[in-house]
């Protein structure tokens, strides 16, 4: 699947702006690709070029196709020139770009689609969308039938120079530098010469071979193969191989690969081409390499070892596994494979540490199963130590037990416990899914390591470590070393419904003492205990921990919160205050059950001395409790006490000292009053009035109450039977009659 890409200047683009830009792409292009395509996409006419070329003479100008990788994936784009942009200038071109995944390439040639149907000759509307190619057709000149005759027809000549290009291409692509320039008037001759490399090489070989038929500045072109014209200025210190197409060619040194590929060529055995392209990547010259590292000790290339190992699999003389394990510690991971893979114990063994050495580094690196000797094992060992404590992420403690499962290492528990309970700090993602795919003999310390490192983080970090698959490792485990670890299980456990209420104070009070456990305890408790607490919750927890409730204050606070939820003169509210009183703990709520009881109590007193004591000692209770359940316990007793006849209670008030008198007047007052609690709490008021113990807040209410028409003529009749009565309320009432009288 190849999606494309146009590059014009443009008038307005997609985004409204004017220029060379982007105008039309494929949908689905991957994130990054146009950024990594660009490159690709630049044009400079040749110098010999008018500066305002006609249509034909823009239509002669040579096209540059382009080759080379992008990224993780790989660019063919094609370049022709536009003469002319949209404001008249000069200069114009249009890029068409093809990002190609890898297998959009497997068995063709990137220069093969020179010509092919699928490349535009102008851009497309700005905003279009471009098809996403499955199929990439070749163009119809570039067959290997066709190259081979081409190559026939020029006679010696051609297959000398395509014997020094093979080798300067070869040289560039094994030593990872250096270029090759073709110069050319016809840019279709350096095309074919391109072709040629192209199918003499493997396909591995070619996939790095980049190339641009045409450049107007090949010194900065960064292809291994550079077409250009001869109009076009070659700076004299031009990093490249500069072969003049229309002169003869250089004589070079060919090595074997040239040598016979050429040979190939003249005989148009193009089977041979396939099969000697079957090696892959490594080239002939390889067993110089081999020769290099086990003989001279000297060092070769990674691209150099991964050749070698290709060559390890076919019959070599027996003196190269001797001294490849002589010189394991210059082996790569590929070649220590290949030499594990494929040689006898002499040199197995010391590759194969080798390779677990690589292994501890990049996780990529397959580790072989291999029981080694001792001197091997004690270096791997000493690695694997080194790498734990200087452990990075999840990646290295993975490396290091896969390699010291597959080597059966005697790994220090107490490294792997460290080296686990720092990446816990570090919050590492992932960490219980290894631990639970850990082998079993690495498991315990791998635990251990994780409760060390949950106690060391912050209640919030730790909260959010305790996943279920954490839970997981740790169910079963005694956690009484780890308080705090316990404490966030327990909230965990509760929160998600698999532990009651009770059973989450039990475990959080059995604690013992130790730094940072009260603090947490606490906030854990008071999640618990968050929700209403019901009355047999309550006296359970009385009954089973009473001694250990002045341990917390949210557990101290639970009975007060049962009086105010079921009310004061409840059932349940007298139950818990009498099992708080039994339970005898001086700090749990006594004075609010006490508080409770004496309401409760107060129906029964009939003396109104008895009544004064109680309520001051109510008054006495309630000064420091929580507002909301003094409000409800005064609440409670006053309408009990409304019970009383209006010269008790008038009495009561007389007697009381100001804070009791207070609170009881004003819970009268704020009650909501039925006419006879309206003609009680008058009564009361004339009775104070009368006797000279005037309380100034009733007596304003009073002075209102009876100020009203319809209350006054309601209120007369009821107290017309009793002169005293009746007297004190006119005292009440100011004149509403004019002086002539009623109307």
């Amino acid at each position: 699947m190849a999606w494309q890409l146009h590059y014009t200047s443009a008038e307005a683009g997609p985004t409204g702006r004017a220029g060379f830009q982007f105008t039309a792409a494929s949908p689905g292009l991957p994130d990054g690709a146009a950024a990594q395509v660009a490159p690709y996409l630049s044009y400079r006419p040749p110098p010999s070029a008018p500066t305002a070329p006609s249509a034909a003479q823009i239509g002669a100008m040579p096209a540059a196709m382009a080759y080379g990788p992008a990224g993780e994936r790989f660019a063919l784009a094609r370049c022709v020139y536009l003469g002319q942009d949209y404001s008249g200038r000069f200069g114009n071109f249009l890029g068409h770009a093809l990002v190609l995944e890898e297998d959009d390439l497997v068995g063709l040639r990137p220069i093969e689609l020179w010509r092919a149907p699928l490349w535009a000759d102008s851009p497309g509307a700005p905003g279009s969308a471009l098809p996403v190619l499955d199929d990439l057709p070749p163009g119809p000149v570039l067959d290997p039938e066709s190259v081979g005759l081409w190559l026939r027809s020029g006679g010696p000549a051609a297959y000398h120079r395509l014997g020094a290009l093979l080798e300067l291409s070869r040289r560039a692509l094994v030593g990872g530098h250096g270029r090759l320039l073709l110069v050319a008037a016809d840019v279709e001759e350096i095309v074919r010469w391109i072709a040629a490399l192209s199918y003499s090489f493997p396909w591995e070989v070619v996939r790095r071979l980049t190339f641009v038929t045409y450049s107007g500045d090949p010194a900065s072109a960064p292809q291994i193969v550079i077409g250009t014209t001869p109009d076009v200025w070659l700076p004299a210190d031009l990093d490249a191989a500069v072969v003049m197409l229309d002169r003869a060619a250089a004589p070079v040194e060919l090595g074997r690969f040239a040598a016979t590929a050429v040979e190939l060529w003249r005989a148009m055995n193009l089977d041979g081409l396939d099969e000697l392209g079957a090696f892959g990547p490594a080239d002939p010259e390889t067993a110089a390499a081999l020769v290099t590292l086990c003989v001279s000790g000297g060092e070769i290339s990674p691209q150099e070892q991964e050749a070698v190992a290709g060559l390890l699999a076919a019959p070599v003389p027996e003196w190269v596994w001797s001294a490849l394990g002589e010189q394991a510690h210059r082996l790569g991971p590929v070649l220590a494979a290949a030499a594990v893979e494929h040689g006898p114990p002499e040199a197995a063994d010391p590759c194969a540490a080798r390779l677990m050495l690589l292994a501890l580094r990049d996780p990529d690196v397959p580790v072989p199963t291999r029981r080694l000797p001792g001197h091997h094992v004690r270096e791997l060992v000493e690695a694997a130590c080194g790498r734990l404590r200087s452990a990075a992420g999840l990646a290295d403690l993975s490396a290091v037990l896969r390699v010291a499962d597959r080597g059966d290492l005697p790994l220090p528990a107490g490294e792997l416990a460290r080296a686990t309970a720092v990446l816990v700090v570090r919050e590492c993602p992932g960490l219980a899914e290894e631990i639970a795919a850990a082998p079993p003999r690495w498991r315990e310390p791998l635990v251990d390591g994780l409760i060390d490192g949950l106690e060391r983080t912050p209640p919030d970090v730790r909260a959010r470590l305790l996943t279920p698959q954490v839970r997981g490792l740790l169910d079963g485990m005694s956690l009484e070393s780890a308080p705090l670890t316990l404490i966030t299980v327990i909230r965990a456990l509760f929160a998600a419904g698999m532990i009651d209420r009770a059973g989450a104070t039990e475990g959080l009070i059995r604690l013992p003492p130790s730094p940072g456990v009260p603090a947490e305890r606490e906030a854990a408790l008071a999640g618990v205990w968050r929700e209403r607490p019901k009355a047999e919750e309550c006296r359970h927890l009385l009954a089973e921990w009473g001694g250990l409730l002045r341990l917390s204050p949210t557990l101290s606070a639970v009975p007060a919160r049962v009086f105010t939820h079921y009310g004061v003169t409840a059932a349940e509210s007298r139950s818990i205050a009498r099992a708080v009183l039994e339970a005898g703990v001086p700090d749990l709520p006594v004075g609010d059950a006490e508080a409770v009881l004496i309401v409760m109590k107060l129906p029964e007193l009939r003396a109104v001395e008895r009544i004064v004591k109680e309520v001051e000692r109510l008054t006495r209770l309630t000064e420091r409790a929580d507002a909301g359940f003094a409000g409800a316990v005064h609440a409670a007793a006053a309408k009990v006490l409304t019970r009383c006849s209006p010269a008790v209670r008038a009495t009561l008030l007389r007697r009381l000292d100001d804070d009791a008198q207070d609170w009881l007047l004003a819970s009268w007052l704020a009650a909501k009053h039925n006419r006879d609690e309206q003609a009680a709490l008058l009564e009361i008021a004339i009775r104070l009035r009368r006797a000279g113990a005037d309380i100034p807040r009733l007596a304003g209410w009073a002075h209102d109450l009876v100020n009203g028409w319809t209350a006054f003529t309601s209120l007369e009749g009821r107290f017309k039977k009793d002169p005293d009565l009746a007297a004190g309320l006119k005292e009440f009432t100011r004149s509403r009659w004019p002086k002539w009288g009623r109307r």
